[in-house]
């Protein structure tokens, strides 16, 4: 059975996958707190994935899975514990030399339109780190780069509790959000034999990147309080 990484290995890896000079280049903010500090830099937008934008019903959602994968039956499925519709595709070559990606789509509970979008490479069992580790660099570039974002809501390149690494972080002037996170996949009998000397090999991760709608306030079932 494999699992995540421990944070203390995460930490050993972190800098395999980091480019440290990209978020200088894109305009020198520290690595989480601020955006790029350019007076030049246009503000960041975040509406969607692709065509597939923030607030379109399910009909919508299809036409633009049809024109940006070439899929005409996404699997429909839902989520009891929120009361959320998903459309579920499997998409091939994302960014060239990829891995397949499994993209899921998020209708909300109460509007059934569009409310965020995940990307998951690797999500049975992991993605061979070579393919992963340079898409991670790739990404995280390209969203420095998309612009400037919210005050305090970057963070780049953060280790997690639970060994998942923050890639990327950052929300627009809405609030809408995109997330970029790796999880590495670590063998516990190499866990067991690592040392600061010898730290485990990364072999395999998965990366999954998100765009939310609106993360303070989601579309998404919740008992009131006070009901019980």
């Amino acid at each position: 059975v494999m699992k995540t990484a421990s944070a203390a290995i995460v930490v050993t890896m972190a800098a395999i996958f980091w480019l440290s000079t990209a978020f200088a280049e894109s305009g020198g903010a520290a690595e989480s707190g601020g955006a790029p500090t350019s007076a030049a830099v246009e503000p960041a937008t975040i509406e969607g994935y692709r065509s597939a934008r923030f607030g379109m019903t399910e009909a919508e959602v299809k036409k633009a899975i049809k024109a940006d994968l070439s899929v005409d039956d996404p699997v429909k499925a839902t989520n009891p514990a929120e009361r959320t519709s998903v459309l579920i595709v499997s998409g091939k070559n994302l960014i060239p030399d990829s891995p397949p990606a499994t993209v899921t789509y998020i209708l909300g509970a109460t509007t059934a339109k569009l409310i965020q979008v995940n990307i998951v490479w690797g999500e049975k069992g992991g993605a061979d780190a070579k393919q992963i580790v340079p898409i991670a660099n790739a990404l995280a570039t390209y969203f420095l780069d998309k612009g400037s974002y919210a005050k305090d809501s970057v963070a780049v390149n953060q280790n997690l509790p639970d060994g998942t690494v923050l890639v990327f972080r950052g929300a627009d002037a809405k609030g809408r959000m995109v997330v970029l996170q790796l999880t590495p996949i670590i063998d516990p009998a190499e866990a067991k034999k690592a040392t600061k000397e010898k730290p485990v090999e990364l072999k395999k991760a998965t990366l999954k990147l998100s765009y939310v709608a609106s993360p303070a306030k989601p579309d998404v079932f919740r008992i009131e309080k006070g009901r019980f």
